[in-house]
């Protein structure tokens, strides 16, 4: 009898290490689920990010606009590669590129526009300062990305949260950066048919 309790308990530690002590650390990147206002591709974010992004729904839903996803995190296949400063938010998932599109789907504002003075369309300016007073950063310099600006707050700390997200979520289904190569030639080729 005892030694059925013995190894009854030697396994049931055996279970709670395997379950709830796994030394492997978690990836922090989740999906977001879509909806009515945040549509297009999928949006990838940390978990820390994702309450930053919920209240976007309204917003989108108040200023009559649809928040269409064109990236968001994508995995390197180096964790240590550094990436552009306009990347640096996307490559750990406080960051995703965008347009705006009106209720019937058809863009209102894409990078160009966003790039230029959006301030003449009444949509556009409402969703940007409601995203920005539900504190993420949009600016004139990268006007495609919506944030929470982590890179521009730790500089000197960012390289390390990279390679830290980038190795936990290395063998996640997740997007690669070939389909973001992909598809940046497939929309180069779309601008130059429309010139």
């Amino acid at each position: 009898m005892q030694v059925r309790i013995l190894v009854l308990l030697l396994l049931s530690i055996a279970f709670t290490e395997g379950f709830f002590f796994n030394s492997k650390p978690k990836c922090q990147i989740k999906a977001y689920g879509s909806s009515k206002y945040i549509i297009g591709d999928k949006l990838l974010l940390h978990e820390n990010f994702r309450s930053r992004v919920k209240p976007l729904e309204n917003v989108a839903k108040d200023c009559k606009v649809r928040l269409y996803i064109k990236g968001s995190y994508y995995q390197l296949q180096d964790p240590v590669q550094q990436v552009l400063v306009s990347e640096a938010d996307i490559a750990i998932g406080h960051g995703f590129r965008f347009e705006l599109r009106d209720e019937d789907n058809v863009v209102l504002c894409n990078k160009l526009c966003l790039s230029k003075n959006p301030r003449d369309m009444p949509e556009v300016v409402c969703f940007l300062q409601g995203a920005i007073k539900n504190g993420l950063t949009w600016s004139q310099s990268n006007t495609d990305v919506l944030s929470d600006g982590t890179y521009a707050s730790n500089t000197a700390g960012y390289q390390a949260l990279k390679i830290d997200i980038q190795t936990r979520c290395q063998n996640e289904k997740l997007k690669r950066e070939f389909l973001r190569a992909l598809r940046k030639i497939y929309e180069e080729d779309e601008e130059d048919k429309k010139q």
